[in-house]
């Protein structure tokens, strides 16, 4: 397929680390001359990054794939990631895909792209996945004033960007499928993602944000999560550095303290995935603390980083769970200084230990539990957000939208929007913010400039 004015269309599934991949997808394919395709363009090629965490998932990777075909039926469709890792001759089945790539081959996907004919065969290419460090493809942003920098998130990547570096999990949790989708563990070399910070902190991103299946167990060149962490503090730019969801048990000694120092460029925010509060839903999903261990972690977190923000996932009905240990769960996330937290249903999911396991939770009380700790939730967000009222908060302002507001996110990762629309356009700048009045899951404020002596 040439790419001579050639559309293109990407769809991404899940996680930050498959939105982060894509990046580096669609850059490459910008430098070989494609454009974004707007909403009223036909497009020649959509690329689709799948998940495949949960039945559900999957369900909606079809229904996007056969969506985007009927939107653009003379397109080249081509899956790639972990769905296409799991089920790629099943997705080369429906109409409209050409190219199926599993995890090993799709940071190929423009080479491949390049090789495909008008018609033939479709092609599925899922090899398995290698052990051992990788590197990732660093590719500047294209000039073309109608590729990346005239899309939709081209201020937010700016703003704020994912750098991958692990990827693959050894923990093998039991309703978990990422292990068989990605692989094992396996670690960036250290000076190829060090060689994209310094790009990254070229193009004027302020924020970056440590991604990766474990990255807690990131070890490379005798370098650890640590050593990456002091290396980016040590670049001139980017002006904050984030750890996205990590395993508490993999939580390295010192990064509290990088975290409370208001001179190291680390953000006083955790995401730490607890998933039950039952300590024998715990052993049966193969995770590798018990509850008291996990609130001895978030509780020294709190005691010694000032304005920590802590997040978590839980997960409702797995295998098992009863009234009782459902209630253990809401009891430890109503009783500790949790911020928010991402609620999970189970889902069986063929290929993990989990899918066989006997009493399985009916869909109706996996739904009411999700309801409960849903709104758990909201109530934390909203009582962590009432204490930041009257304070005054760093923000970093995303793009302006086109109705003249301006929002973004403090250091601890809650969302600021300006009460009035300012005159002035702060995208990807940290200017000081006072916190007024509460909104719907985020603040409203001040720009401190505005405030009267």
């Amino acid at each position: 397929m040439s790419s001579k004015s050639k559309k293109v269309v990407f769809e991404t599934l899940g996680c930050r680390l498959n939105h982060s991949e894509s990046e580096i997808l669609k850059r490459d394919l910008l430098q070989r001359g494609y454009q974004i395709a707007s909403e009223e363009d036909s497009a020649d090629l959509c690329v689709v990054n799948t998940c495949t965490v949960t039945e559900q998932g999957d369900a909606k990777n079809r229904q996007l794939i056969r969506s985007l075909h009927r939107r653009h039926p003379k397109a080249s469709i081509a899956v790639v990631g972990c769905y296409a890792q799991m089920d790629g001759n099943r997705i080369s089945e429906i109409p409209g895909v050409r190219l199926v790539l599993g995890n090993e081959e799709k940071m190929n996907l423009p080479d491949h792209i390049n090789g495909l004919k008008q018609e033939g065969r479709n092609q599925v290419l899922i090899p398995g996945i290698k052990r051992g460090s990788f590197q990732a493809p660093i590719i500047p942003k294209t000039g073309n004033s109608k590729g990346l920098d005239d899309s939709a998130n081209a201020w937010e990547f700016r703003t704020r960007a994912s750098l991958k570096i692990q990827d693959g999990c050894d923990f093998m949790c039991s309703f978990c499928i990422i292990p068989f989708a990605r692989g094992r563990s396996r670690y960036r070399d250290f000076n190829n993602l060090m060689e994209e910070a310094r790009l990254l902190n070229e193009e004027g991103v302020k924020e970056i944000v440590l991604t990766g299946v474990n990255i807690g167990t990131y070890r490379d060149q005798g370098k650890n999560l640590l050593d990456i962490i002091d290396s980016l503090h040590r670049l001139e730019g980017p002006e904050r550095i984030r750890i996205s969801s990590i395993e508490p048990t993999t939580l390295p000694e010192g990064i509290l303290e990088r975290m409370n120092d208001s001179q190291h460029k680390l953000v006083p925010f955790l995401h730490l995935p607890l998933q039950s509060g039952s300590d024998q839903i715990l052993q049966n999903m193969k995770r590798r603390y018990q509850s008291r261990e996990f609130i001895q972690e978030i509780q020294q977190a709190v005691d010694q980083v000032e304005g920590i923000c802590i997040g978590t996932d839980v997960m409702v009905g797995f295998p098992g769970e009863t009234e009782r240990q459902f209630n253990e769960t809401r009891k430890l996330l109503e009783e500790h200084p949790f911020h928010y937290f991402h609620v999970f249903p189970f889902s069986p999911r063929p290929g993990t230990p989990a899918y066989k396991m006997e009493d399985q939770v009916s869909p109706e009380t996996i739904r009411d539990r999700a309801t409960v700790l849903r709104e758990l939730s909201r109530e934390k967000r909203k009582r962590a957000n009432g204490n930041l009222i009257g304070t005054t908060q760093k923000v970093l302002f995303e793009a302006r939208k086109p109705d003249g507001s301006q929002s973004g996110y403090t250091a601890n990762y809650t969302r600021v929007t300006l009460q009035e629309n300012p005159e002035q356009d702060h995208s990807n700048l940290i200017l000081p913010v006072q916190i007024t009045q509460l909104g719907d899951g985020m603040v409203y404020g001040v720009p401190h400039y505005h405030l009267r002596s």
